[in-house]
């Protein structure tokens, strides 16, 4: 499947590095991360219109600060989510483009990778979309294909969509998942994790103007020439 493909070294080394060097590891992960292009290849296409100017789309940013340890975090905010505004597959391609581009740091491939998902005002209006299906392909893209340390990943103001999704995926879930999975009564419980600096006001921090408009612009347009080769690190 690999033949004749001639990949960036930086996009191997980073594999490498994830399975701690182990050859074998390494290759299984890319395998699936060509199944993936082959299946699912709009993923590796850009988005071809300003998506940062729409509501809907602001559902997910970087912030822009890491935490004192160098690691990055992302945010969701699902109840930004209208289907009207923005398609599933826009949604996912919005969501590998981030992960994609925010890998092309060396920073972030050794140190890695927060998620704060909030399910505030997330209605019933999402749940069309947490089918198996989607939530297996989030989960393989996440674990099988992209090379990401997933240090926690925090769930706050939970409701029912949350436990829909729990209660689907539950079943599939790995240990390893479930290992870094964080579930606060209190978005304030946050503080406990990341520092005032890196986090947006509602949730007890500092920051009130977060949405990174520019760098999400930025990584979309460089993920244009995101081949099946890989791409070579960036460095902020």
């Amino acid at each position: 499947m690999s033949k004749g493909i001639d990949f960036e070294d930086d996009f191997l080394l980073v594999y490498l590095l994830y399975h701690k060097f182990n050859a074998d590891g390494a290759f299984d992960s890319i395998r699936h991360f060509l199944n993936l292009k082959k299946n699912h290849s709009y993923l590796f296409h850009n988005i071809q219109f300003d998506f940062t100017a729409i509501p809907s789309c602001q559902f997910i940013t970087v912030l822009p600060y890491r935490r004192s340890d160098g690691s990055v975090t992302v945010i969701f905010e699902y109840g930004k989510v209208y289907w009207n505004e923005i398609s599933i597959e826009t949604l996912k391609q919005l969501v590998f483009i981030v992960y994609q581009q925010l890998l092309r740091d060396p920073v972030s491939q050794v140190v890695g990778f927060n998620a704060i998902h909030d399910f505030s005002n997330a209605g019933i209006r999402l749940l069309r979309h947490c089918t198996i299906s989607n939530l297996l392909l989030l989960n393989h893209v996440a674990f099988d294909c992209v090379p990401a340390r997933y240090l926690e990943i925090h769930c706050v103001n939970g409701n029912f969509l949350l436990s829909t999704m729990l209660t689907l995926f539950k079943p599939f879930m790995s240990e390893k998942l479930r290992r870094i999975l964080y579930f606060h009564s209190s978005p304030t419980d946050l503080l406990n994790y990341f520092p005032p600096s890196v986090l947006p006001a509602k949730y007890g921090g500092k920051l009130t103007d977060y949405y990174m408009a520019k760098w999400l612009q930025k990584a979309n347009e460089q993920h244009e020439s995101f081949t099946v080769k890989g791409q070579k690190n960036m460095f902020p």
